[in-house]
């Protein structure tokens, strides 16, 4: 036989489970970008490219997770715009700059995976190598938004709820480059004009660099100083980096027409997420509480004390009340996902492609970011053809 107390104790536990609640992050705080400590000469400043990011999800993935991928297709380029203007404010390297599919050559290359992105969470994979294809290093970054980080009323506008994951990109950044040797420096920069040059004179500059047996390209020989072919080279890399210039204009209007509507989505997926979060909780408590209630109830049906047993009585009412509650809370939150659907279905709605001014001729920026990038590629081996008296069929690594 069960005693009175220890049945009043399975009911008492079962109410206050009933009861639950989470809690969110109220505040965050995040390092600045550091600036560093020995100024580099122009010569030292390397050149970064940031390529899209992998939205780390496919059509089906997205699906069966729950995300959205028209958002997250929208973030692979918002991301790396952020880190570029974060990189830019530190003072610490070269031109930096946003590169679809490294279509062009740059010194040190960002890549990124998007591993969680709800409003309230961002994890990030950052992976940095450099042009001779060695790996600097790969990290996973996270950020938790704080509950006022979409408050307006005390939030700057200008404020971004991730900046701290942005920041300490470019502190491991410049930590890492800080502890290279000038000579390293300068073989990073010459395998980078010498990529450049063998795309558009391979018959010239095949034989000046080369890769070893992990892969990593090393330089060979290196021309002639004044070389002709490579001084009229470098001029159409001076074009090309123009046109890297321009393209910039392009993703840092597309992040400003992305801003609003991309807060707008993150502040209010953070308010679903933590709905969801919080009735899933609270659901899960009254269903196994109210269980619990049911359970306590009826075991002291078999108690010889009436006040046991008048106790089971209301347990097992109680208790049926708690699962019903949960059952119903869990049709709630699925409201809260429809909405976060309908969010990811309006913001996708909001990126359009763009046109831009190039020159004299307007380039219509159409399809994918690397099918844009393609356009400029096929104008230079033009100019470059043109120059030259070429007709042959340029070839790419």
């Amino acid at each position: 036989m069960h005693s009175y107390k220890s049945i009043s104790l399975i009911i008492l536990v079962a109410m206050m489970m009933g009861g639950c609640a989470s809690t969110t992050v109220k505040t965050t705080q995040h390092a600045p970008a550091i600036q560093s400590s020995t100024p580099f000469a122009e010569a030292e400043l390397l050149d970064i490219g940031v390529d899209m990011f992998n939205p780390g999800i496919t059509a089906q993935s997205a699906e069966e997770e729950g995300v959205f991928l028209q958002v997250r297709n929208a973030e692979a380029r918002f991301f790396p715009v952020k880190i570029v203007e974060t990189l830019q404010g530190t003072g610490n390297w070269g031109v930096v700059r946003v590169i679809p599919g490294k279509q062009s050559e740059m010194d040190v290359w960002i890549d990124g995976e998007i591993l969680k992105s709800d409003g309230e969470v961002l994890e990030l994979k950052i992976t940095v190598s450099d042009s001779s294809g060695k790996r600097w290093y790969s990290k996973d970054y996270k950020g938790i938004a704080s509950k006022y980080a979409y408050d307006s009323s005390i939030r700057s506008l200008n404020e971004e709820p991730f900046q701290g994951v942005y920041n300490d990109i470019a502190n491991d950044l410049i930590r890492y480059r800080e502890r290279l040797e000038p000579n390293e420096i300068y073989t990073i920069r010459k395998i980078t004009e010498l990529k450049f040059a063998r795309t558009f004179s391979p018959e010239a500059f095949s034989d000046h660099i080369e890769t070893d047996r992990r892969g990593n390209y090393i330089i060979k020989r290196l021309p002639a100083e004044n070389d002709p072919t490579l001084e009229r080279i470098n001029r159409i890399r001076q074009r090309d980096n123009m046109f890297v210039d321009t393209m910039q204009d392009y993703y840092v209007s597309f992040e400003e027409d992305m801003e609003q509507p991309y807060r707008e989505w993150r502040r209010m997926s953070y308010e679903e997420t933590m709905s969801l979060r919080q009735l899933r909780s609270e659901a899960n408590a009254r269903l196994v509480g109210g269980a619990l209630a049911v359970i306590g109830g009826i075991l002291a049906q078999g108690s010889s004390s009436t006040t046991a047993r008048t106790a089971g009585i209301v347990g097992i009412g109680a208790g049926a009340y708690a699962v019903k509650e949960g059952l119903d809370r869990r049709e709630e939150a699925k409201i809260h996902v429809q909405a976060i659907e309908e969010l990811g279905t309006s913001l996708n709605a909001e990126l359009e492609p763009r046109t831009i001014e190039l020159d004299n001729d307007t380039v219509t920026l159409t399809g994918t970011v690397y099918e844009q990038y393609e356009q400029w590629k096929a104008i230079l081996r033009d100019i470059y053809m043109t120059e030259t008296g070429q007709t042959e069929q340029l070839i790419t690594n």
